[in-house]
């Protein structure tokens, strides 16, 4: 309001005669009401500390939460380039292997290919570092900007200070001083009396209240006396260059939404520029929420800034710039920002403002907005004009004044973000305004970040030329060709189709061309002065930042205990995506090797006969065995003394659970447990699953149309054809109807293949992140279910956008199987564990029945899934999280147990029924994830309907499958090595070992610790014992 009013100011310049202490002076009526609004909200906020730490900590929490963020990225990430490397690595290692090609064929290919993502693995940690380095700035009331702002003392060293007695209103007789002393009028009284502490005191205006006792005017409150061009040059660039980077990026925003409005298909991959998607909103949100807080950071720097465009300015651009704000800008600013709070788009909705699409107008209102300032940011640092701006080095130099524009700076952050939640929430949905808060959350610390780190780049050009124009255009050509490069190298690996990843290169190239003018500018230094004291002069001026507890009296205070936890964090959540990557490159490795050797046990899961043909016995592993016995006539007589805990219920039982009695397409659960059980078994002609499956279904005529290739996941279709009337296979064959239903089984993780554990990492990576960040962030745990899956599905759309996408599923040839089947076909997808996992991403993918039995969960994963398969389930449309619902919840049935620790992975959707688990005491050795177990509780709490089953009995033995798995991995390393390279050039890599040893204690000596051992002088002669001196680089002298 205060600066509305001072608008008015600047339109009109109305005086009027006020009485002010006995006294009239002329005054602008419009800046005193402007002066009493900003004071009073000033006032309000410096006094309260707490709101101003509370601010401090919201900022910290958000860009560190942001960083967690960036460190699931990071995860995801690795997790493909390990997987990428190791498989091609694998690959070539084989006699005439088709992945040999990129590695041996052409290897400065594969080089170019390494180097691309070593940039984009660079640039996002030197991002991270970057967002850490900005997080601890906002907290302190950033520092460093401060210092970059300020002059050094000693030029401009600050005179007496004049006390003035206390007045009543001190933003009327600050507005009233400065209009004063402005027009020279001498009847003014004094009136700077500001309380202590106010950040409103006139010495820090550049009024005459700060003059000093000679009756001249003090040099310390003139901006430019008393400095040296370089700080006034460094002062400038950052006056200027953050809203140089605005007006890049907005104009940069409105072209790519022209060119992609009547292009969405070509433009899908460039989710910042789709006019209607979620990143283009929320980002064109966060650029206007960083030019309002320029703006308010820019009316407290320069308070008077009216006063020194009215007076000072002689350009007819500026005054043309000013009339085009006041009577075109202002009034379609208020009207667009009025609609925005009552009727909001929301995703995939085009509104029209004046004719226009609201989206253009949104972008051009705050293009002019960023360039009028820009323009007024120009004409005001010129020092004609700045001194009467009232910018003063002393109001960044006082630490209330500071502290306070910094506290309004977080104010404007979260008064917008309150704004637009409170909105969205009204208008759209909680789920909605949380899903846009979370993409604000993200999207505005990568804006202020790169604003820091573009001004930071210029501060530094700045100090190798004192022109200006001559280094902003050299390095506008520097950049433009370094972008040339960039798209030719991504070019040269068939990857110049993808911007983001030719952006990445360029800003890696980009920091190596800085690192080498810097280098080149030092040896250029040392040439001339023909000394090392110049060079290293130039190489102690640094930047002092946040990060450094020397650099501030307030940092050294409070360095103790935030920094060291955040440090704790960020190097346990490294260390966590370490070993994460170094597991899943191990298991990759070791699969490859398994599967290159052929090291494959048959028969995990087997079965058999009992005697007499009273049932059936599968054994998993020798663990888990499980026992089926007929209802013949013989049981059902004497059916009254089973044992309750191994009888089958009867069908007129009362039910134990919900989903009891139910059918889909005419099969129970235990159908598809039974079905799901037959794929663990491998599909020969010897198992006889045939025959098996004509005994478990004597109802029904099972047949096995497609069994899965060699070297594939095991997984059957299996038609299931089921004739009214029948009450034992192959009747008479009357009239009868018949119901044909196609089930697709898919097996489970088999404990003997590694390929399995590599594939669970991989398909559940991005919500076991999710839910490791929770424990540091516990805001993660209440966001809805469309926002981590938004979270997920964004991450994985980058990661396409560059050429990254992890898209080498198992189930890949499953799916593609499915989707050729006749739409009119009743099909449902079933399986176990990991099958089940897959049974619901290709339901879910192929828009078919899925019945899961103890999956892990996919609703939060679906989403990578969808983005990867082009699936119209976008999760930048309303359509896509539409779809994404609809997926899982229509379409999808899951049982999990009790005590099973695998479903914990991700979250279920559609029918879940939970069950009590029978084996709760061997949880932890998964026997609540077992499935014979799983078929033993159905049978007795749901019964058979079918009155196959009279007894069914389980039994879970851990310690011998642990003996099992042991000789396994043994023999499995046994062969590993003896067919390995080093086994069969031992001599060889040990010669080689032994002379890069040498070599290395040739030029960097032998260890500290084995050398002084024998050294006689490091024993001390009165104890007999060793004196080992340890150098500690963080002590002065050594510890004995």
């Amino acid at each position: 309001l205060a600066w509305v009013l001072r608008w008015f100011r600047f339109l009109q310049g109305a005086r009027r005669r006020i009485q002010c202490n006995g006294g009239l002076v002329d005054a602008d009526i419009w800046d005193v009401a402007a002066s009493r609004l900003s004071h009073r909200s000033r006032l309000h906020l410096q006094d309260s500390s707490d709101a101003q730490e509370s601010l401090s900590l919201a900022s910290l929490y958000v860009f560190v939460q942001a960083l967690g963020l960036l460190w699931v990225f990071l995860v995801s990430l690795f997790a493909v380039i390990c997987t990428r490397i190791v498989t091609a690595v694998v690959a070539a290692g084989e006699t005439g292997a088709g992945g040999a090609a990129p590695l041996l064929d052409r290897p400065l290919h594969a080089v170019a290919i390494c180097y691309v993502y070593y940039c984009v693995v660079r640039v996002v940690g030197l991002f991270g570092r970057s967002m850490w380095v900005v997080a601890w700035e906002i907290y302190h009331n950033f520092p460093t900007m401060r210092h970059m702002l300020i002059k050094s003392r000693k030029n401009n060293a600050a005179g007496p200070t004049v006390v003035h007695k206390e007045a009543s209103n001190p933003a009327l007789e600050q507005s009233i001083s400065r209009t004063a002393s402005a027009t020279s009028v001498s009847s003014a009284p004094s009136v700077a009396g500001i309380p202590s502490g106010s950040p409103s005191n006139s010495t820090r205006r550049g009024s005459k209240d700060s003059a000093s006792p000679s009756g001249g005017n003090n040099l310390s409150s003139s901006p430019t006396a008393g400095a040296s061009k370089p700080q006034d040059l460094r002062r400038h660039v950052v006056l200027v260059t953050p809203l140089l980077v605005l007006v890049l990026l907005n104009i940069v925003m409105l072209v790519g939404q022209l060119v992609c409005e009547d292009k969405i298909d070509e433009c899908r991959d460039l989710i910042f520029f789709h006019p209607t998607g979620r990143i283009n909103r929320n980002s064109r949100f966060v650029l206007f929420l960083s030019m309002m807080q320029w703006l308010q950071a820019w009316t407290g720097l320069f308070p008077d800034w009216f006063v020194a465009l009215t007076r000072e300015t002689k350009s007819i651009w500026m005054r043309a710039a000013s009339s085009i704000v006041i009577f075109l800008l202002v009034p379609a600013s208020l009207l667009r920002l009025a609609v925005w709070f009552v009727k909001p788009a929301g995703i995939g909705v085009v509104q029209h403002f004046v004719g226009l699409r609201h989206h253009l107008v949104d972008s051009v209102l705050v293009i002019g907005w960023s360039l009028w300032m820009l323009l007024a940011s120009v004409m005001i640092v010129r020092p004609g004009a700045l001194k009467h701006s009232g910018f003063s080095p002393r109001i960044i130099r006082d630490d209330s004044s500071w502290k306070h524009l910094c506290t309004l700076f977080k104010y404007t952050l979260f008064f917008w973000q309150i704004a637009h939640f409170v909105r969205g929430c009204i208008a759209l949905g909680p789920a909605h305004a949380q899903n846009d808060l979370i993409a604000i959350t993200v999207l505005y610390p990568m804006l202020l970040c790169l604003i820091w780190t573009v001004t930071f780049i210029a501060v530094v050009l700045s100090r190798y030329s004192q022109d200006l124009r001559r280094t902003h255009l050299g390095a506008a050509a520097g950049l433009i060709m370094l972008l040339g490069v960039s798209y030719m190298l991504c070019a040269f690996v068939d990857r110049g189709d993808q911007p983001l990843l030719v952006t990445f290169v360029w800003l890696h190239l980009n920091r190596q061309a800085l690192r080498i003018v810097r280098r080149w500018s030092r040896f250029v230094s040392l040439s001339q002065t023909g000394t090392k004291g110049e060079a290293s002069r130039d190489r102690k001026v640094s930047v002092s930042f946040a990060l450094d507890p020397k650099g501030n009296k307030e940092l050294r205070r409070t360095y103790a205990v935030e920094r060291k936890l955040g440090r704790v964090a960020i190097r346990v959540l490294l260390l966590i995506c370490a070993s994460f990557c170094a597991i899943l490159a191990t298991c990759v490795l070791m699969a490859g090797l398994q599967q290159r050797a052929g090291l494959f046990l048959t028969d995990v899961v087997w079965w058999r006969q009992l005697q007499e043909g009273s049932g059936v016995e599968v054994v998993n592993s020798k663990a888990s065995v499980l026992h089926l016995h007929w209802a013949n006539a013989s049981l059902v007589e004497s059916s009254q003394v089973l044992d309750p805990s191994v009888a089958v219920a009867r069908p007129e039982d009362a039910p134990h659970y919900a989903v009891c009695g139910h059918k889909w397409h005419g099969l129970q659960l235990v159908d598809y447990a039974l079905m799901s059980l037959v794929t663990y078994m491998d599909p020969e002609e010897k198992n006889g699953l045939p025959r098996l499956l004509g005994m478990l279904f004597p109802h029904k005529q099972v047949t096995i149309r497609r069994v899965s290739a060699s070297g594939e996941r095991r997984w059957l279709e299996l038609e299931v054809r089921t004739c009214s009337g029948d009450t034992e296979r192959g009747g008479d064959g009357g009239n009868r109807s018949c119901r044909e239903v196609t089930v697709v089984a898919v097996s489970g993780t088999d404990v003997t293949r590694i390929t399995d554990y590599a594939e669970n990492l991989r398909m559940w990576t991005e919500p076991v992140a999710l839910q490791i960040l929770s424990t540091v962030f516990p805001t993660v745990r209440i966001w809805p279910r469309d926002t981590t899956a938004m979270v997920i599905g964004g991450i994985h759309s980058i990661l396409k956008s560059m050429d990254v996408q992890d898209d080498q599923w198992h189930y890949r040839v499953i799916l593609e199987h499915v989707k050729r089947m006749p739409a009119d076909r009743e099909v449902v997808i079933t399986g176990h564990s990991l099958g089940g996992g897959i049974a619901l991403v290709i339901g879910a993918l192929a828009g078919r029945l899925a019945v899961a039995m103890q999956p892990p969960g996919v609703y939060h994963s679906l989403a990578k899934h969808q983005v990867q398969h082009h699936v119209a389930a976008d999760v930048d449309s309303a359509q896509g999280f539409a779809a994404h619902k609809v997926a899982l919840h229509r379409r999808s049935v899951s049982l999990v147990f009790e005590g099973d620790w695998i479903q914990n992975f991700d979250g279920h959707g559609g029918l879940v029924q939970t069950m009590n688990c029978d084996q709760s005491r061997n949880s932890i050795a998964v026997g609540c994830h077992l499935l014979e177990g799983a078929i033993c509780h159905l049978l007795r709490h749901c019964g058979d309907e079918a009155r196959r089953f009279a007894t069914c009995e389980h039994e879970y033995r851990p310690t011998s499958t642990a003996l099992d798995l042991a000789r396994v991995v043994l023999a499995f390393a046994k062969g590993s090595w003896e067919s390995s390279f080093l086994f069969a050039n031992l001599d060889s890599v040990a010669m080689l070992g032994i002379t890069a040893s040498a070599i290395m204690i040739a030029r960097y000596g032998a260890p500290s610790l084995p050398r002084s051992i024998f050294l006689n002088d490091c024993r001390d002669p009165m104890s007999g014992g060793l004196e080992v001196q340890l150098q500690h680089p963080g002590r002065r002298g050594p510890r004995k």
